[in-house]
């Protein structure tokens, strides 16, 4: 919906100022109100979808605020009717059925009022205009404070905010007094007087948290909450700002809160509960380090995990050295970390030597794990990869059998779960050492591509197919990637180029573009196309010059039949790993 528009009974074939407003309706309003009615009138017979207040407000060189308040005022007098705040929308309504019209203000018997009002207000620099003085005499017909009392209300007003004070900004203090029942000069000057009475403890609080500005409505509000409903006295709160030392009212309203939840109300309790808080803060960001996690705020780590652990009897130096062990074995966060710690306590793992113990067995098995990753290549340092250590070692095997599988497991795609049918075949036939493995079999490793023949009597039928199948994948695996990694290459040599790399983000917006139009607005398909033709006759160019082909920037399969897939279309084995 358009910002301004007309109502269906307006006749909006030309910009018209009825005759009735001129004579009935303008002469109510300031020259900022006629401004706003006039330029909102002129939009709706030319109107602009992405036209609002702001804009508005900038054309006639006025506040957001001020456009508001002038259609509010013309709303109340059936002019306009104010649709929706947010987005902020008008409609305009016939001048000759205008029936409304604001309760009629006594304007005479504000008249000191008035007076006293604009003394204030040009204390600061500012001065009331005539449609301002409607607003604060109007507020007061609609609401029950005594002008006295309101003018108090001004005064406090004016001292919080100075020159920045506002009508709004009144009227909102006015109106929560008024909520409170407040509305006489007395009620109101002792609420003002609560204020200052406390303005001395609050300016020490701010002070202490290195707030430079002066107290407004907002922090005596909070003062109030903790004096009287959360229950602190002023040492209290004194105590929990000095160990912020830097902060804001709502960060210590934050604290204090948390401070009523857990009964810490006296400043001795506060001080003991606050650095025992620092402490596990400090330990949470020292775990975060070896864990490779950035902490920003502790406090949800320290409530779900580290003041847990801390209750478990677990040392300092035990968790870092729990929380290195996890960044090394890919458990590298705080719940992979919570696992460890939970499974040591419930094994009544705790003391510092517990855990050492426990470490150095855990290390030792990394140290066997790195020796598999040198015979094997790439394999993953998973939780369950790393389990499998363990269960070997319980089954009575040693280091060298257990490298003595890897061996045997090399030139497999899977070794890991080939290496345990290995040992789990030997367990079956009690062979724990090298000298009981099978003659021909003993020291023999599985090149690429190949196979012992040997009869062993250790790996049945079974494993050897698997084995078999583990070579074929792996064989065409390694074809894949060596012709990814030759186009990648070519690639990067390409994107070293700007103008190229520009231009391949911008074919890959297009892509998009041309979606959306091929749906929505086909005329626009021509143009794009233009457009993406001769970003690829660029792209074409760059790499002719580089001495580089489009096709080399896509992997180029070794098998031209199979794809280096090993598969053909019609699904069968593809020859080319015979060949």
């Amino acid at each position: 919906m358009a910002f301004c528009s007309f109502s269906k009974d307006v006749d909006n074939t030309y910009t018209l100022v009825e005759n009735k407003f001129i004579t009935k309706y303008l002469p109510e309003g300031d020259g900022i109100a006629v401004k706003v009615y006039l330029y909102g009138l002129f939009l709706c017979q030319n109107t602009d979808t992405d036209f609002g207040v702001r804009s508005m407000a900038e054309v006639l060189k006025i506040s957001e605020e001020q456009v508001k308040e002038a259609f509010a005022f013309w709303e109340d007098y059936d002019l306009v009717e104010i649709l929706s705040k947010s987005p902020f929308t008008v409609q305009y309504l016939p001048v000759k059925a205008a029936i409304g019209k604001p309760k009629k203000v006594h304007y005479e018997q504000y008249s000191d009022f008035n007076k006293e009002l604009q003394r204030k207000m040009q204390r600061i620099g500012k001065f009331i205009s005539a449609n301002e003085y409607i607003k604060y005499m109007r507020f007061l017909e609609e609401n029950a404070m005594q002008p006295h009392a309101f003018l108090l209300v001004t005064e406090y007003c004016i001292n919080k905010q100075g020159a920045g004070v506002t009508p709004a900004y009144i009227f909102n203090k006015a109106k929560k007094l008024i909520r409170s029942g407040l509305t006489t000069y007395e009620q109101v000057e002792k609420e003002l007087s609560n204020y200052n009475k406390h303005e001395g403890d609050v300016t020490a609080i701010m002070s202490i948290l290195s707030l430079s500005r002066t107290p407004d409505e907002g922090d005596y509000a909070l003062y109030t909450k903790w004096t009287e409903k959360l229950g602190f006295s002023q040492s209290g709160i004194v105590a929990a700002a000095k160990k912020m030392k830097r902060g804001s009212m709502t960060s210590l309203d934050i604290t204090l809160e948390e401070l009523a939840q857990k009964g810490k109300l006296e400043a001795k309790d506060i001080e003991s509960y606050l650095s025992d808080r620092e402490s596990l803060a400090n330990l949470t960001f020292r775990i975060g380090r070896k864990l490779g996690v950035k902490v920003q705020n502790p406090t949800p780590y320290i409530d779900e995990y580290v003041e847990k652990w801390y209750n478990y009897g677990f040392e300092e130096s035990s968790l870092l050295d729990i929380a290195l062990l996890c960044l090394k074995t890919d458990r590298n966060d705080f719940d992979g970390m919570n696992v460890v710690v939970k499974s040591l306590f419930n094994d009544g793992t705790v003391s510092a030597d517990g855990v050492k113990a426990f470490l150095r067995t855990k290390n030792d098995e990394l140290k066997l794990f790195s020796k598999i990753q040198a015979v094997c290549g790439g394999v993953r340092k998973s939780e369950s990869n790393l389990a499998l250590i363990a269960t070997w070692r319980a089954w009575n095997f040693n280091d060298e059998m257990i490298l003595e599988a890897a061996k045997r497991s090399c030139s497999s795609s899977s070794p890991i779960p080939y290496m345990n049918k290995i040992l789990s075949d030997w367990k079956q036939n009690e062979i724990f050492s090298l000298q009981d493995i099978p003659n021909g079999v003993l020291g023999e490793t599985r090149g690429a591509g190949t196979r012992s023949t040997a009869k062993s009597g250790f790996v049945n039928p079974a494993i050897e197919a698997v084995n078999a199948k583990s070579d074929r994948e792996r064989y065409y695996a390694l074809l894949r990637e060596k012709a990814q990694s030759i186009a990648d290459k070519y690639l990067a040599k390409a994107n070293e180029n700007a103008r190229f790399k520009t231009i391949s983000v911008e074919l890959s917006k297009m892509e998009l573009s041309l979606a959306k139009a091929e749906v929505f607005e086909p005329q626009k398909l021509p143009v794009l196309e233009e457009q993406k033709n001769a970003l690829l006759q660029e792209r074409k160019e760059i790499l002719d010059g580089l001495g580089i082909k489009e096709s080399d920037l896509v992997p180029q399969p070794t098998c031209k039949k199979c794809g280096d897939t090993g598969y053909t279309k019609n699904g069968a084995q593809c020859n080319c790993y015979k060949a």
